[in-house]
């Protein structure tokens, strides 16, 4: 009995002890799969518990008033993952069921999303190009899925669908669909085929039930951020474009685009064995943080009348273009910009030259009348989308004519080189330099005081009295204003104009300078140097920072201004200039109505010929001179209402037709004169300014 219950006794302790280290190795061989797993087992695996994104939207981008120019919303997209799609089909051959081929794939989805058949199909077949490139033959061999079975089916499918064959994938396509794929968070441990592929563009609500009825395999439906623009094309290039990656926006959408990321927040979540969501831990969700509204300078009210009035004037004039701008100049708010473009009709191309040519292309015939030729810059992208497109204003560069004349006229004063009264002798009108250059007034005159050398614009006058200043001098000038560097506005694009160096500074250049030519300005420029004529007090002769954001209580304290005149030189400018605007109304701008308007101005015209600048890798012929012949820059800036300024509007006709240069009506006055008296007419009324009650003291004791 003793001798058993011992035998008992030691068969249970090896049982424990062999159940113990069964217990440890698959304990041990649990641990080992938990912590390294082999490479082969390291793929099927998967954590239970997931955290999911939850992602934030953008902030909106208002006007000054609150009206939305960008908004975003959840909306949803199409995309088709072409692997999903064969294995459905072989499925259905199994079970010996009917599956929709690619053909119907292509064709439905197409219609669905009103997308056209043939882009679905390249871009189907581009992404199978792309998959067996980055398989290669023994990865694809080795494969049960046959990508180069459904290539050749899809390339079939495009050829009855079409009647011809899929374009071939170019470099930038191949690289968006790379970068979908990435974006979509699909990034495969090793080469494999495309997963993801993006079909058209976000969906109406109509479209999204149309995919969801299809229920073909394959074809998914993926939230995505959805940006929309209800302002329209009157602010497409400010407010710019959000494209699908943040590097890929422009305009505002880019230079403000940190102050409109929202954080992103995520849930964490138990699956269970088939990956099914159990449950949500409260502390494991942190909701998502949209981001802020960005509040810009622009007024949508101000854009559409300045759009309209634009429109109306470059339509009036014939001409190729014509832009905007309009400033608040206490606080270098942008409140309008605007850049039109006019498909002009039998325009002539400019005759440029091959520069590594050694052929000259002969003169045309004496006789022979130029045509009217293409001045302005191609911009293809303004036709894909307004807000692609170049914003002039910023961009591109013009010499500004006699609207010039006002920097140097006030500097001049302001050095006491020349006094409002003094009588400068303008040679009735013809006068030739002490170096033998002649220059000619429009106004035939034999004196002037230096005060209406400014109101008839006389080139002798100005050209005259600008010799009393050294070179450095009137450089100075023009650099003091702010011409040469760029505004700091922050638009893409933006040049600092063209000033010519001190070393090349030449009689020509002190000349030109004082006529406004051989200074290649941007609109942008020009206001902000004309802000020191309409500032009021103390900021009187300074010069705003312009901005395109709305200005706030505390960016106020931190204005800093730069001081470009005294402020009784700014008053006897404003004196001088006000009857320029006033010869304008009565010439060219008298109200419609019957009745005067409202609110009295100050301003400068300005009419300068457009410089031939040939094109990179093209050259000018000899005989072609350095301008374009009878095609004209006509311009007109101005501030209002004359005794406290609230806005300054530059408006730019570019290229006037040959209607108006034979009948002499060309001329900034005539021309860009007009759309600034209605612009501003309209504007200060749309603001509540109230209207000019009569001379201001301080004008009236500038007079004396």
């Amino acid at each position: 009995m003793g001798q058993d219950a011992g035998r008992v006794d030691r068969i249970g302790l090896v049982l424990a002890a062999g159940i113990t280290l069964a217990m440890l190795v698959l304990l041990g061989r649990v641990a080992q799969v938990q912590l390294a797993p082999s490479p082969e087992l390291a793929r099927h695996l998967t954590p239970r518990t997931s955290t999911r994104v939850d992602a934030a939207l953008r902030g909106d981008i208002v006007d000054r008033r609150g009206r939305v120019l960008a908004m975003s919303r959840w909306g949803y997209r199409a995309f088709i993952d072409p692997v999903e799609f064969i294995e459905a089909q072989r499925l259905a051959e199994k079970r010996g069921k009917d599956a929709p081929t690619l053909d119907e794939l292509i064709t439905s989805l197409a219609e669905a999303i009103d997308e056209p058949s043939d882009r679905v199909g390249e871009r189907l077949v581009w992404a199978m190009e792309l998959s067996l490139e980055r398989m290669g033959d023994e990865a694809e061999a080795s494969r049960e899925i046959t990508t180069q079975a459904l290539l050749d089916t899809a390339r079939s499918a495009i050829a009855r669908i079409t009647g011809g064959t899929p374009r071939a994938m170019q470099a930038h396509e191949r690289e968006q669909i790379e970068l979908d794929e990435l974006s979509s968070g699909d990034r495969p441990a090793r080469p494999g085929p495309i997963r993801y592929l993006r079909i058209g563009q976000p969906l109406s609500e109509d479209a999204i039930a149309r995919v969801r009825g299809l229920k073909l395999p394959g074809v998914h439906l993926e939230r995505v951020e959805v940006r929309e623009y209800p302002a329209g094309e009157a602010v497409a290039t400010l407010v710019g474009k959000l494209g699908d990656e943040p590097q890929w926006s422009i305009g505002a959408e880019s230079i403000l685009s940190d102050r409109m990321l929202g954080t992103d927040g995520r849930y964490g979540y138990v699956r269970d064995a088939r990956g099914r969501p159990l449950w949500v831990a409260r502390d494991a969700w942190l909701p998502a943080s949209r981001g802020g509204d960005v509040r810009l300078s622009i007024d949508l009210e101000l854009q559409r009348i300045a759009h309209e009035e634009l429109l109306r004037g470059v339509e009036e004039a014939d001409a190729a273009g014509g832009r905007l701008v309009m400033v608040d100049p206490h606080t270098g708010e942008v409140l309008a910009m605007v850049d039109v473009l006019r498909d002009v009709p039998g325009l002539t191309p400019a005759p440029w030259e091959d520069a590594k040519s050694a052929e000259r292309t002969p003169a045309p015939p004496l006789h022979r009348e130029r045509p009217r030729y293409e001045t302005l810059k191609a911009d293809p992208a303004r036709g894909v989308h307004a807000a692609l497109g170049r914003n002039r204003c910023v961009e591109d560069v013009y010499e500004p004519g006699s609207t010039f004349k006002s920097f140097v006229w006030s500097s001049i004063t302001a050095m006491g080189a020349a006094d409002p009264g003094e009588m400068i002798d303008v040679e009735g009108g013809r006068w030739r330099t002490s170096y033998g250059r002649s220059l000619e007034d429009e106004a035939k005159r034999n004196e002037l005081t230096w005060h209406d050398v400014l109101v008839h614009s006389s080139n002798i006058g100005m050209a005259k009295v600008a010799e009393r200043l050294s070179f450095a001098q009137l450089r100075e000038v023009v650099t003091r204003f702010g011409f040469g560097t760029r505004t700091g506005l922050g638009l893409a694009g933006e040049t600092a104009g063209l000033v010519t160096s001190a070393r090349a500074w030449s009689k020509h250049s002190q000349t030109s300078i004082a006529m406004g030519y051989e200074v290649g300005v941007t609109p942008v420029q020009m206001v902000r140097a004309f802000s020191a004529f309409a500032r009021s007090g103390s900021m009187a002769g300074t010069l705003p920072e312009l901005r395109l954001t709305a200005v706030e209580e505390r960016d106020m304290l931190t204005n800093v201004a730069t001081r470009v005149l005294p402020e009784d030189v700014v008053l006897l400018a404003r004196d001088a200039m006000g009857d320029v605007a006033h010869n304008m109304e009565t010439n060219w701008a008298k109200p419609t109505d019957g009745h005067a308007w409202r609110y009295d101005l100050f301003g400068k015209s300005g009419t300068a010929k457009i410089a031939a600048v040939a094109p990179k890798g093209k050259r000018r012929p000899r005989w072609f001179g350095g301008y374009f012949e009878k095609q004209y820059y006509s311009s007109f800036i101005a501030a209002g209402p004359i005794e406290q300024p609230r806005i300054v509007i530059l408006v730019v006709i570019d290229d006037p037709g040959p209607e108006r240069v034979r009948t002499r009506s060309y001329y900034g006055s005539a021309v860009a004169g007009p759309v600034v008296r209605r612009v501003m007419e309209r504007g200060l009324s749309y603001l509540g300014i109230t209207p000019t009650a009569g001379e201001t003291p301080a004008l009236a004791q500038a007079k004396q």
